[in-house]
């Protein structure tokens, strides 16, 4: 009996002697805007959509230099035809692969070629779309998405 109170008691005096692990940090909060859920082609994309505040007559993209210094993931997606419905399934994909992003708070989707057939290039962001943040670019299929923050 006396060992095991000896036992408890040196027990609770070594925790004491060792601060306890610092709490985790408290990961970075995902950036985010109001707005709703949009259906295309009949896919969900759950994202609220980013547009230029110039209309652009020959497509538009991300400033190069904030693209550059803002991505968390790139991939290259095909685009199934009929090219319009296979385009729209490209960015219902290309949102999955961004929920899995470190951060991801908006991705961008364009259409472009891909060796042996047609393709999509899908970029994450650790920073919302801003409409001033376009610039142009020669490819009209494109999609700019913003993650809606949670209610």
């Amino acid at each position: 009996m006396l060992r095991s109170l000896f036992t408890v008691a040196a027990s609770a005096t070594l925790a004491l002697a060792y601060p306890a692990d610092p709490p985790a940090p408290t990961p970075a909060a995902v950036p985010c805007t109001t707005g709703a859920p949009v259906v295309t082609a009949g896919y969900t994309i759950n994202y609220a959509p980013a547009v230029p505040t110039i209309a652009f007559s020959d497509g538009y993209q991300p400033e190069p230099a904030w693209a550059e210094g803002h991505v968390v993931g790139t991939y290259t997606f095909g685009v199934p035809q009929p090219l319009e419905s296979g385009f729209a399934y490209a960015q219902f994909k290309c949102q999955y692969y961004c929920n899995n992003a470190p951060n991801a708070g908006s991705f961008f989707v364009n259409y472009e070629p891909a060796p042996g057939g047609l393709g999509s290039l899908c970029s994450c962001f650790d920073d919302l779309l801003e409409p001033e943040a376009f610039i142009s670019m020669n490819e009209t299929m494109v999609g700019a998405w913003n993650h809606i923050c949670d209610a």
